[in-house]
């Protein structure tokens, strides 16, 4: 009896142990040297043991099994493992204080530099910095958090940017020359001058630019008091942090260059120099150069079961690998490179396609790079389509503090439909599933219906069809749509139906977009008639940054309400030609015009000379009004009222390049349809 209880209870302890799972495999050091010694190659090993001092180095290296796993663990390498050992072995030789093999962050610096050493570092440029680092190590003058960076965060710090040119001199001169709290370096880029043409009048873009100053001063010097744009502001800004050991390094955004900093007080990247979305950065581990893949690679690295995961990728294990760390894009890339040479069966892609799907359901932007090999290895076009609504349902955003959203119609859904030729009846069938996985989520679900109303909103039919189906998805969403740009579009189209569908919609899932009334209004009727105008829709020559489309409603209906955007209802870019126009449902005798101004003072006379014209067709106006004064509201009563569907505001036609905006075009008089 005895026995038996002893069995039960190892019995039931057994099952208690399998319900926290399975044990995590031990850390052997025989493993990681294992997989280095073939990532490398016996050959190199060999020459480096016949250099002087490299077996010294080798067994220092060897026998220390932490700085194996940082070595084979912190990322791809950017060259190749060989050229990488090649690098930390030429550091160490020419290490003469041991701050390599004597501190960690000596260790730390050196095998960050050699990982790198695939980039632009030559021989003597890689011992210069790692000195550099081990003399500001030692006096103190890196900041405080450097200490505590591992090999991967070191990696980088190291990186500077694309096409950096950052040299020994450079760095030792923007190291002296700041020294800031942390948070500062995301605007440090300002001290330096935002100048396209030097004082002789060299554009930036030319090779004089810097050429009269520079046998005296080093490229950083040069931009801090000579000056440049946007890449020359930002590389300053990011070296700056970078030579103090803060994690930095350049970024792109359309037409313009940035630069990403780690923020030590949120634990997330910030952007320094930034104007717009759309981050690509300039480093990132396996060719993953968008903010979205930093934000997702810091989880998975900062994960305490990493370490294991590499150990278990090491030995080929990599489906365990990935099921014990999400976002492990090396066991995955791993695996997909020997599908591809060995030419897999479907069951063998569609293993690895659940694997990634399960695993990466955090990491949406590297699981939709890792899968789309997947879709290109299915056989027909319905099989790659039943795999793309899978991965809808798979990779949704996730829920890192962000500085900006995943741009995801440039990075997964203009690819996507590139890569499977998708006609618009097949992103129709697509588009429930696209909604389905991404309606709780914050951005995507709201950048996906603004790129499939693009693709999709082509008639009022279409139109009609396109927001039934978003309005059942939106009334289970937590985000925010773009109804502003959903108007436009109707607009822009003269597509009426739709207009009303998108406020339709707007006015039951987001309430709260519209402005508030103001007690306001203007009689419903002071020419005769009615107003028209509420029934109608608004086009505009342009439209600008100063204003939002979920307020051109507003314009054409008798209550005032506050603006979405600013004071104006509406409000074009700067033009010699501007107007903004009634689109009524049909023709109509027009008895009357008032026209409401939005601008006081100087801004208020941007309206003037104001003309007032009608026409039936859209094609052929005849003005009914002219007033050369700017004034609050202008009040057109036609004598003869006169038949019209296109009732058209605007400023004279003249050389002025100025902005055009209103707050009110009311339509008075009778329906004829």
């Amino acid at each position: 009896m005895k026995t038996k209880k002893y069995m039960v209870a190892i019995a039931v302890a057994a099952c208690a142990l399998a319900a926290l799972g399975a044990p995590e495999p031990k850390r052997d050091a025989k493993v990681v040297q294992a997989y280095i010694r073939k990532a490398v190659g016996e050959q190199t090993i060999n020459d480096i043991k016949a250099r002087e001092g490299g077996a010294a180095f080798l067994k220092a290296f060897f026998g220390d099994q932490k700085w194996m796993e940082e070595f084979a663990g912190s990322g791809p390498w950017s060259g190749n493992a060989a050229a990488a050992l090649r690098a930390l072995d030429l550091l160490v030789w020419n290490d003469e204080d041991e701050f390599i093999t004597s501190t960690e962050i000596g260790r730390n610096i050196a095998t960050a530099l050699a990982l790198n050493h695939g980039y632009d570092f030559d021989d003597e440029k890689l011992v210069g910095i790692m000195e550099c680092y081990r003399e500001w190590a030692n006096d103190g003058t890196l900041h405080n958090s450097a200490w505590q960076l591992d090999t991967r965060q070191w990696r980088e710090v190291v990186t500077f940017g694309q096409n950096a040119e950052l040299g020994v001199e450079n760095l030792r001169w923007i190291h002296d020359f700041a020294n800031l709290p942390a948070r500062r370096y995301s605007s440090i880029f300002g001290v330096c001058h935002y100048r396209l043409d030097n004082c002789f009048g060299d554009t930036v873009h030319g090779p004089m630019y810097y050429k009269p100053w520079s046998h005296r001063w080093n490229t950083q010097e040069l931009r801090y008091r000579v000056g440049g744009v946007c890449g020359a502001l930002s590389k300053f800004g990011s070296h700056s942090a970078a030579a103090h050991g803060i994690r930095a390094f350049t970024a792109g955004q359309p037409v313009h260059c940035a630069y990403m900093i780690w923020n030590l007080d949120d634990n997330r990247w910030d952007l320094g120099n930034s104007v717009t979305s759309h981050t690509g950065s300039h480093f990132g581990l396996g060719e993953m150069y968008c903010l979205a893949a930093n934000e997702e690679q810091d989880r998975y690295y900062s994960d305490p079961k990493r370490m294991t995961a590499e150990y278990l990728r090491w030995q080929g294990k990599r489906e365990e690998a990935m099921r014990l760390v999400g976002g492990n894009w090396q066991a995955a890339k791993e695996w997909q490179d020997e599908l591809r040479s060995k030419s897999a069966s479907k069951a063998e892609w569609d293993k690895y396609a659940a694997v990634v799907r399960d695993t990466f359901k955090e990491s949406p932007y590297q699981g939709w790079m890792l899968y789309f090999p997947y879709l290109d290895a299915l056989g027909t076009r319905d099989e790659r389509l039943s795999a793309a609504r899978a991965g809808f349902l798979a990779f949704r955003e996730n829920k890192a503090k962000s500085v900006e959203p995943l741009y995801v119609d440039e990075k997964i859904l203009d690819p996507l439909v590139k890569k499977l030729e998708l006609t618009q009846s097949e992103i129709w069938k697509l588009l429930p599933y696209m909604l389905k996985g991404q309606v709780k989520t914050q951005s995507y679900f709201r950048q996906i219906v603004n790129w499939a109303a693009g693709k999709l909103m082509t008639n009022a039919e279409a139109a009609g069809k396109f927001l039934t189906v978003v309005g059942k998805a939106a009334e289970a969403s937590s985000t925010e749509l773009d109804f502003g740009g959903m108007a436009l579009k109707a607009s822009q189209n003269e597509d009426l139906t739709m207009w009303r569908q998108v406020y339709s919609l707007m006015d039951k899932i987001s309430p709260q977009k519209r402005g508030k009334p103001t007690g306001k209004k203007w009689p419903a009727s002071q020419y005769g008639g009615e107003l028209l105008s509420k029934d109608g829709m608004l086009r505009t020559s342009t439209s600008s940054g100063y204003e939002s489309p979920v307020s051109y409603r507003d314009a054409l209906e008798a209550e005032e309400r506050a603006p979405a955007k600013g004071g104006s209802t509406f409000h074009t870019e700067q033009e010699t030609s501007p107007w903004g126009m009634v689109v009524l449902p049909g023709i109509s005798e027009i008895a009357g015009v008032t026209v409401v101004n939005s601008g006081g003072g100087q801004n208020g006379g941007r309206q003037a000379p104001l003309r007032i014209w009608l026409s039936e067709d859209g094609k052929e106006f005849h003005q009914v009004y002219a007033s050369g004064a700017a004034q609050a509201e202008w009040e057109c009563k036609l004598n003869t009222p006169m038949k019209a569907k296109y009732v058209k505001v605007g400023r004279e036609p003249d050389q002025r390049n100025e902005y055009f905006h209103l707050s009110k075009i009311l339509v008075y008089g009778k329906k004829l349809y």
